[in-house]
């Protein structure tokens, strides 16, 4: 589902309609209506107008920004027979897979998740956790972006919780290796050791896959749980899709909505 907000709307319909005047009648009519809204959001003048104005992409919420890119994203990989990856090395090389994420964007969905997820990594959150275990108390900050203290908030929480955290794992395999992917590369080509134990693209798709695949069968989110079991199946190409995201559309601008992984 679409969450757009009222400059969200206003900045469609202003940049779509270039025939009309009366904006504020037609925010009226395609206000929560995703049928009148789905054919402004794929109108080339959208993506045109971000291009052109820098500006533009403060205006807008992240989750307009990242439903925009994802369906532009979706109409080039379909004229498209490959798509680039990056090795162990961070080298960017082709595959012919293209034509296989174009087709895992074509899902509404699928795409509305995506977009909703990377929104959530534009804004973080922290926080202090207390609890007793072995008759000791233990104090933590936790982080929502930081994978290791998810895992272990997932195994100290109360169980009913477990299911939102699980995604959230695997969601932040999947910005990280997606939105990142020459961060993650990087450390491939390290030796991992007891005190640096950063993580390899494979790590994060087995992540990725792992968490998923419990998230889809414990969430009490029906609409997520087809989409969670499609990205358990299908991460990679998930991830090859937010890489092309980044490398095309945000790779620049990425520390102006994302805090850098570290």
């Amino acid at each position: 589902m679409l969450h757009l907000t009222e400059t969200d709307l206003r900045f469609v319909v202003e940049t779509v309609a270039t025939s009309r005047r009366d904006y504020d009648h037609i925010v009226d009519l395609v206000r929560g209506k995703e049928d009148l809204l789905e054919p402004m959001l794929v109108d080339p003048k959208l993506t045109e107008r971000l291009f052109r104005e820098e500006e533009a992409f403060v205006q807008i919420s992240p989750h307009l920004l990242f439903s925009v890119l994802l369906r532009r994203l979706r109409r080039e990989l379909d004229k498209e027979a490959y798509i680039l990856d990056v090795d162990t090395t961070g080298k960017r090389i082709p595959i012919f897979e293209g034509p296989a994420v174009a087709e895992m964007l074509s899902d509404k969905r699928t795409r509305d998740y995506l977009a909703e997820m990377l929104s959530s990594f534009a804004r973080t959150n922290s926080g202090i956790v207390y609890w007793k275990e072995r008759g000791i108390w233990h104090k933590r900050r936790f982080s929502d972006v930081d994978m290791d203290d998810m895992i272990e908030l997932a195994r100290i929480i109360d169980p009913k919780m477990r299911p939102a955290l699980y995604q959230r794992i695997a969601d932040i395999a999947l910005f990280l290796s997606g939105i990142f992917p020459d961060h993650a590369a990087f450390f491939a080509t390290r030796r991992k050791t007891m005190f640096s134990a950063k993580r390899t693209l494979k790590d994060y798709e087995q992540t990725g896959k792992r968490f998923y695949s419990v998230a889809a069968l414990e969430t009490d989110q029906v609409q997520w749980k087809p989409v969670l079991g499609t990205l358990a199946e299908k991460f990679t190409l998930a991830r090859l899709a937010l890489n092309s995201l980044s490398e095309r559309y945000v790779k620049t601008l990425r520390s102006q909505y994302f805090r850098f992984p570290t």
